[in-house]
């Protein structure tokens, strides 16, 4: 009993011991892709424009250059057309898209960690689904950064 004991206590030190270190703030991102189905590309062009336009990371040329990089899947589809008219059955100009579709990132810091991750559902009607799903994405993001401890300074940088 006594050697199960010493067992446990020597496993739990042994797990304290690799305690992971803190996630830090990363400085500079690259986006990777978005996967191959329709409206994956845009939904990525869309996150890098926002991320440009609201925040503070830099982006980067490669996933080699950056501390983390932003990866996913995502799609989107119209799935089907809403109106007022009762009497409209096809399309129309007056007729609203309503979407479908899916967008989850993950950003992973130079140690292949998840340090944040998002499920983005479609908006239920608008005309630019991609960039709507991108915003809300960032925003997320950039709460969750802002949540983050800053690296530490560096000692004899000026």
């Amino acid at each position: 009993m006594l050697w199960i004991s010493a067992g446990c206590c020597a496993a739990i030190a042994a797990w304290a011991s690799q305690a992971s270190t803190p996630v830090i703030r990363p400085q500079s991102v690259y986006v990777a892709s978005f996967g191959e189905k329709p409206g994956a590309d845009q939904l990525r062009q869309s996150f890098i424009e926002s991320l440009k336009r609201s925040s503070n990371l830099t982006l980067a040329d490669s996933a080699q250059k950056a501390d983390a990089v932003v990866s996913g899947a995502g799609e989107v589809w119209v799935k089907g057309y809403y109106t007022l008219n009762p009497r409209q059955r096809m399309y129309s100009a007056d007729a609203r898209r309503v979407y479908a579709g899916q967008l989850s990132l993950e950003m992973k810091d130079k140690r292949n960690e998840t340090i944040w991750s998002c499920q983005i559902p479609p908006p239920i009607e608008g005309e630019d689904a991609p960039r709507t799903m991108a915003s809300q994405a960032v925003k997320k993001l950039v709460a969750a950064l802002d949540k983050m401890p800053a690296a530490p300074a560096q000692r004899g940088a000026r």
